[in-house]
């Protein structure tokens, strides 16, 4: 009945909210065209993932602890997400692009930290600066890390 509504209830918000919410991850204040490079990045930088691997953590999880994976190929199947993930977080390592990939107990707690105002989400106009056309690789300022801060967008 209601109590099981409202558990399944709360395991999907867990599940969906803490993976796209967290003083590590990034907010845009511009659109981008899909599946441009700018898109790919924003993918990355603004998603994290859970433990991933194996059939009983994916079936935790529902599979949405691939949320980088997903928002880059919303079209895969689950388990094309598990074959694919270690390969995108490699080359995001090798690239130097952010990953974020963590248990879904400390993500409900970042997600927490921005919810009660401790923290919040970085935001930023682009991670590719468009008037240079090429990826910033110093930070653009502290708060903004590898990305275009928001100040940079003029009104």
């Amino acid at each position: 009945g209601i109590v099981a509504d409202m558990l399944s209830n709360a395991h999907s918000f867990v599940i969906i909210v803490c993976n796209h919410s967290g003083g590590d991850l990034y907010r845009y204040s511009t659109s981008c065209k899909a599946y441009s490079a700018e898109w790919f990045l924003r993918c990355a930088y603004s998603s994290a993932n859970f433990e991933t691997g194996n059939d009983l953590v994916d079936g935790l999880y529902g599979w949405l602890n691939y949320q980088v994976e997903h928002h880059m190929f919303p079209d895969m199947t689950p388990l094309q997400y598990r074959k694919l993930q270690p390969l995108i977080k490699s080359a995001c390592a090798k690239h130097g692009v952010l990953y974020v990939q963590q248990n879904g107990l400390y993500r409900l707690w970042k997600m927490l930290r921005v919810a009660v105002g401790d923290d919040h989400m970085q935001q930023c106009k682009a991670i590719i600066d468009p008037t240079a056309q090429r990826a910033v690789s110093e930070p653009a300022d502290a708060g903004c890390a590898a990305a275009v801060p928001e100040r940079a967008m003029g009104s």
